[in-house]
């Protein structure tokens, strides 16, 4: 069984001006990743513009990385899917290629009840041995799991393991820790609540910042388990939080593919109809990007 922890990249998806996957591009921002000491890979997260890829795309992806990564860390391959029959067809495909963890962010646009949401998740572990995370982002998914259906899958489903929250809400997330058992994982999604995630019992953190840089993320997390809460505070603050929230500017995730780039690593563009950055929007995070020390110099 995969241990389920540390600083997992959720990954943007590189992809050329003419919208296909920039494969090479991908293969070498795994590379990089692996070489900052992350202790795992995320392909298929929102970040990486799942609801833009096709099922037979997310498949490529998915290959893409564990082929790269090479069972150097484990790859926690995303399965999302709008219905549950798509859902439970990626999650095949996923077995198949040869991830070692799944996740499963919560169908999107059309509502759901807790009952939908809990046969959607059991349906989905019917379909595999693989261990499986939750994944919680109501503000893009429209659905909102109750900590109750969150216990009673991990409770009731020996391969749910463990629930990646973007919720931004540390008190549903405090609330999952407590009602579920010692060893069900909890990873914080948003970089500026990683420390404070930490503290109320996280086991890490699966932040798109980490794409941008994971250095200080890997620190945060290091002092934390080594300590140094005085270190781990004042990376967080002086470090991480800032920089996780110049990236939100834009249209999400295009400030992160920018941040790459600025960094010296060109990830290319987001995928139609999500654009780039405005020249203002460029010049702002740029200027954060540099006061941070993350700005490459020829940029």
């Amino acid at each position: 069984m995969t241990d389920v922890r540390g600083i997992v990249p959720p990954l943007l998806t590189p992809f050329d001006e003419d919208g296909s996957i920039a494969e090479q591009r991908l293969r070498d921002h795994v590379d990089f990743l692996i070489d900052a000491g992350v202790h795992g890979l995320f392909p298929g997260a929102s970040i990486g513009e799942l609801s833009n890829l096709n099922t037979d795309e997310l498949e490529r992806v998915t290959t893409l990385v564990v082929e790269q990564a090479a069972g150097e860390v484990p790859v926690y391959a995303g399965v999302g899917a709008s219905g549950t029959l798509e859902a439970v067809e990626r999650t095949k495909r996923a077995d198949a290629a040869g991830a070692d963890v799944l996740i499963a962010i919560t169908p999107y646009f059309l509502e759901t009840d807790q009952a939908g949401l809990y046969d959607h998740y059991t349906r989905i572990a019917d379909a595999t041995d693989l261990p499986i995370l939750l994944y919680h982002l109501p503000s893009m998914t429209g659905q909102t799991l109750d900590v109750d259906t969150v216990s009673e899958l991990a409770t009731d489903v020996d391969t749910v393991v463990g629930l990646k929250d973007s919720s931004g809400d540390l008190t549903w997330g405090s609330r999952v820790v407590a009602n579920t058992p010692d060893d069900f994982a909890y990873l914080q999604g948003l970089g500026s609540l990683l420390l404070p995630s930490l503290v109320l019992g996280a086991d890490g953190g699966v932040t798109g910042t980490a794409n941008v840089a994971p250095d200080p993320l890997l620190a945060v997390y290091d002092a934390y388990r080594d300590g140094e809460l005085d270190r781990a505070r004042s990376v967080q603050v002086e470090e991480v939080t800032p920089l996780a929230n110049a990236l939100m500017g834009g249209t999400f995730p295009a400030g992160f593919k920018e941040a790459a780039r600025l960094a010296g690593r060109d990830l290319g563009v987001p995928r139609p109809p999500v654009q780039g950055f405005s020249e203002a929007e460029r010049a702002s995070l740029r200027d954060t990007m540099d006061s941070l020390g993350h700005l490459a110099p020829d940029r």
